[in-house]
């Protein structure tokens, strides 16, 4: 059996007047008939970001104020943390350069202001010296390895210090012995970063995350100009590596993602070994969550994603990727379109559109126009992008398929949607790379996931003279997305924008059907038609407003959109449009001269796809195969 959907949203542009309108039909065919909320954790999160560079007795040491400024973008703008709440202290800031004194008031202040529920981050990257009794010291601008201990910052004083901060959860990042200060720097006073971390193992509630073990060197990346440690941290709590895909980055999965890609990328990259460490200490709270991811923009989210996966590819030497449309994680498995309608395959475009900029002459992506034809032709389910022989028989029908991007769609709550991405070996399934973070949807890529619900503004009413004024109403989507769980508007005979399917002149009926569960239930409303018949969406309106329309069938745009190219304005016809919001639209006046009434009501009667426009306009009909 298959289907064909039409999509239409509306909004009346009177001045005062503002409706959403998202109504998915369902055509059945057969042979025979929007957190934009602060995180809650944000609100109890500090962080304490340390960095010195310009160090004027030991090694220099480069890009160390990027890894600050880097740490504090993530943690503001990833992770919600008030910018009240972070507090930096590096060269780059003349205001409090990273002295002994400097660094020590900043510790002492800073590691008071958690609750005893709080959650505290303390970063530092810069050299790390021990004196002549073996005592270790975290060395600040001003420091002499040769006498740690005359400006040095004792590692056992810190210690204390965090002992003492509340915070039920501390975590300390120690980014040191870095390999760009190898030249000229006594290795028999430097100390690495686990030898300053196992200093920690005893202080209840921190969890120390060094950089490097045993004799390695902390790398420094000239390509990203970062401490190659930091740089993978940092990706890491912008979403990477909430491999759960629950909105959280636990400990467990920022240690696994920042342990698996700093070893990786010192060896292929490199030619050198990194062994990130991790030190819990006693009375840690389970698994604690170490930041609630915000909500980017789902064309940040998946930008974010494509630039992490085109690195994957370079430094494995991939020289062609396929992209797959994005499926639905659901209790019965991966579903294609699932409760996402068509969300997934405008992820998928996405992505493939954004690895094709990246790739440049580095490596290529398939187009879909090939690969789908081929997945046809193979008449392959999702299940078999599990199967390597399938996978392989794929392969060698577009000329080579050496890894596939498979993203899906999860726990989706209103606007807020997780996104995973796996670059994927074909032949075997083996994982190069796994990317992702949490997205809110505008309310066009609200609508392309498929639900009917109209949605008036709410105007409070005006409060009395000893009133407060009232508290604004929900965003629309909101709104939205809570009345699509109820009836179909086209149960409610006083539904502003009546529709019909017209086949031979008569209203084909169709029947409301539930679908979904729980916070993905809805309606749809079902209409069987049968392969050949020709039908025309009819679009009243009960609001005197003129009102823009965007109708998609299948996808496809109604009206020609313009194509984008130098010097000559081209359109083309049925166009897939991947972003609802870009979809050119309908101009609809019910006060126009021209218009048909029907009932009393203004009627548009839409037959096929428009192919030219104005006076020796064409259209193509709606026609079911």
């Amino acid at each position: 059996m298959n289907s064909t959907s039409l999509a239409c949203w509306a909004a009346p542009i009177a001045p005062r007047i503002r409706t959403l309108l998202a109504l998915a039909l369902v055509l059945l065919t057969s042979p025979s008939s929007l957190a934009d909320e602060p995180s809650k954790l944000a609100d109890q999160e500090w962080a304490l970001l340390i960095g010195i560079s310009q160090y004027q007795k030991a090694p220099k040491l480069p890009y160390i104020d990027r890894d600050v400024l880097a740490m504090s973008d993530v943690l503001t703008n990833y992770a919600g943390v008030k910018p009240s709440h972070i507090r930096t202290v590096y060269d780059a800031d003349p205001d409090t350069p990273p002295n002994k004194a400097n660094i020590e008031k900043a510790i002492q202040a800073w590691l008071k202001k958690p609750s005893a529920d709080g959650t505290l981050i303390v970063y530092f990257s810069g050299h790390g010296f021990r004196d002549a009794e073996g005592k270790l010291y975290l060395a600040p601008l001003e420091c002499d390895p040769a006498h740690p201990t005359e400006a040095g910052i004792p590692v056992q004083w810190i210690r204390e210090q965090l002992d003492a901060c509340p915070a039920a959860f501390k975590l300390l990042v120690i980014d040191a012995c870095h390999a760009g200060a190898e030249k000229g720097e006594d290795e028999s006073i430097g100390v690495n970063a686990k030898d300053i971390s196992d200093a920690f193992k005893q202080s209840p509630g921190v969890v120390t995350l060094a950089s490097s073990t045993g004799d390695e060197k902390s790398q420094l990346w000239d390509f990203k100009q970062q401490s190659l440690f930091s740089y993978w941290l940092k990706e890491g709590l912008k979403g990477h590596a909430d491999s759960q895909g629950d909105g959280n980055v636990s400990l467990d999965e920022l240690y696994e993602y920042v342990y698996n890609h700093v070893q990786e990328t010192a060896r292929v990259r490199l030619q050198r070994v990194q062994t990130p460490v991790r030190t819990i200490g006693p009375r840690t709270p389970g698994v604690p969550v170490v930041v609630q991811l915000v909500p980017q923009g789902l064309k940040q989210v998946l930008s974010d994603m494509s630039e992490q996966m085109a690195g994957a590819m370079e430094e494995h030497q991939i020289n062609k990727v396929g992209v797959l449309e994005f499926t639905n994680d659901t209790k019965f498995g991966e579903l294609l379109g699932g409760n996402f309608g068509l969300l997934g395959k405008y992820c998928g475009d996405e992505i493939e559109r954004k690895l094709g900029s990246l790739g440049s002459d580095k490596f290529a992506v398939i187009d879909r126009g090939r690969l789908l034809p081929a997945m046809m032709q193979q008449k392959l389910s999702v299940k078999d992008l599990n199967n390597s022989s399938a996978m392989n028989t794929l392969s060698k029908r577009v000329g080579g398929l050496p890894v596939i991007a498979r993203g899906t769609l999860r726990n989706r709550t209103g606007r807020l949607v997780t996104l995973r991405c796996r670059l994927e070996n074909a032949s075997d399934g083996t994982q190069l790379s796994d990317v992702g973070g949490l997205a809110v949807l505008t309310d066009s890529e609200w609508a392309m996931i498929g639900r009917s619900v109209e949605v008036k503004p709410e105007t409070p009413p005006p409060p009395g003279p000893d009133e407060k004024p009232a508290i604004v109403a929900p965003p629309i989507i909101d709104r939205a997305e809570e009345k699509s769980r109820g009836p179909h508007p086209f149960r409610d005979p006083n539904f502003s924008f009546p529709m019909q399917i017209m086949i031979d002149g008569k209203e084909r009926k169709g029947v409301f059907k539930k679908a979904g569960e729980g916070k993905d239930r809805h309606e749809d409303y079902v209409i069987g038609v049968k392969v050949g018949e020709v039908y025309e969406i009819r679009v009243q309106s009960r609001q005197p407003d003129l009102f823009v329309m965007r109708l998609l069938v299948d996808g496809l745009n109604t009206l020609p959109q313009k194509e984008a190219t130098k010097g000559v304005e081209t359109y083309e016809w049925a166009k897939h449009i991947e972003n609802l919001g870009d979809a050119r639209t309908w101009v609809l006046d019910p006060a126009g001269p021209k218009v048909t009434r029907m009932g009393g009501l203004p009627t548009w009667g839409f037959r096929g796809f428009v192919s030219d426009t104005g006076e020796h306009g064409h259209l193509r009909e709606f026609k079911v195969v």
